[in-house]
């Protein structure tokens, strides 16, 4: 599921990690044009992992608006969904705080920006994230009060290379 987010977001994150790809000869930048959906893995979820996933949709489908069972065939393709999943949910336990205390059409920029900021969190560290974000809206110190509540390790995305 964050590998179609990636696509969406690349661009910034292609520009903004060129001196760390040079810094960790692990990590390489891909060009949009170079990633594409993988297949689906799994053809059925189990209630319990459906029920997640729309806990996590409807969380985030203000900032990031697509259908339930678009969401739902996103995680089928997920190696591990429920590694993915556990990644979604403790995503939308550092956003939900922030959208809560900032509600309104007016700061809905800024929950973007925040939604931008912890997914760029779920593959790097808080700093990293912080400047791959470029945050145009939050302050630095409102990033990492957002970022305070994001506990996982980050794991960079990995794409298989055809």
């Amino acid at each position: 599921m964050r590998k179609l987010i990636l696509i969406a977001i690349c661009a910034v994150f292609v520009t903004s990690c060129k001196d760390e790809a040079k810094q960790n000869s692990n990590i390489e930048t891909t060009p949009i044009e170079g990633l594409t959906q993988g297949p689906i893995v799994h053809k059925a979820l189990t209630d319990e992992q459906l029920a997640k996933i729309k806990d996590i949709q409807e969380t985030f489908n203000e900032v990031y608006p697509v259908s339930l069972d678009e969401t739902i065939t996103n995680f089928k393709r997920d190696q591990n969904p429920d590694n993915e999943i556990n990644i979604w949910q403790n995503m939308a336990s550092a956003y939900k705080p922030y959208a809560l205390n900032n509600g309104g059409e007016e700061k809905l920029g800024a929950r973007r920006e925040a939604f931008r900021l912890i997914l760029m969190r779920s593959m790097m560290p808080d700093k990293e994230a912080i400047s791959s974000s470029e945050l145009k809206i939050l302050s630095e110190s409102e990033a990492q009060e957002i970022l305070k509540n994001y506990t996982l390790e980050a794991k960079p995305v990995k794409v298989e290379k055809r």
